[in-house]
């Protein structure tokens, strides 16, 4: 019996294994391979990073140069929109391209036609072809917690792709029995 039971664990565990490193279509915008161009580049150029942070008010500024495990970390918040992609939110989203009202840029704007993690997203092109900024919102709601933050991510040309140049995540948190925790981050990419 404990054959048949450690072999059901052992087919159960690489079926699991199999599901999650499933590659699925990319009907939105292929974050992973963003994110996995910037770490590398990012990394490799030993690029610095002046973060700013404030904690429920509290400020704090650092200065360092992340390795590429570090800019996965700093970057993750970003993987999370990656779920747009996801087979269960084929068709979930209205699609919208207006010019912005602020700067010469044009917007695809990506609205979510139900419940989302992810409700909204932008990217903001210059000409059609460059990618210039990433503007997201990302909410969480269970009996546990609730959490809402705006994402943004800016990219400057490089010479073969885009260069992350800032992002920023501002937000808030409730955990259950507790109070909110108001939080923002601020890197600027040298």
């Amino acid at each position: 019996m404990k054959k048949i039971v450690f072999v059901f664990s052992i087919a159960g565990l690489f079926v699991s294994c199999q599901h999650k490193n499933q590659v699925y279509n990319k009907p939105y915008f292929d974050f992973d391979s963003l994110l996995r161009v910037q770490v590398k580049s990012l990394a490799e150029a030993h690029a610095k990073i002046e973060k700013r942070t404030i904690l429920n008010g509290k400020a704090d500024t650092s200065f360092f140069v992340p390795d590429s495990t570090q800019w996965h970390y700093e970057l993750d918040a970003f993987q999370q929109l990656d779920v747009i992609n996801k087979p269960a939110y084929k068709n979930s989203f209205d699609r919208q391209i207006t010019d912005d009202a602020h700067s010469n840029l044009q917007v695809t704007r990506y609205s979510a036609k139900g419940k989302s993690t992810v409700p909204e997203l932008k990217f903001y092109y210059l000409g059609k072809i460059k990618l210039k900024k990433i503007e997201a919102t990302l909410v969480e709601d269970n009996l546990m917690m609730a959490i809402s933050q705006k994402l943004v991510l800016e990219f400057d040309d490089g010479t073969d792709h885009q260069k992350l140049i800032r992002y920023f995540v501002e937000g808030q948190q409730k955990m259950i029995l507790s109070n909110p925790v108001k939080f923002s981050v601020e890197a600027i990419v040298d």
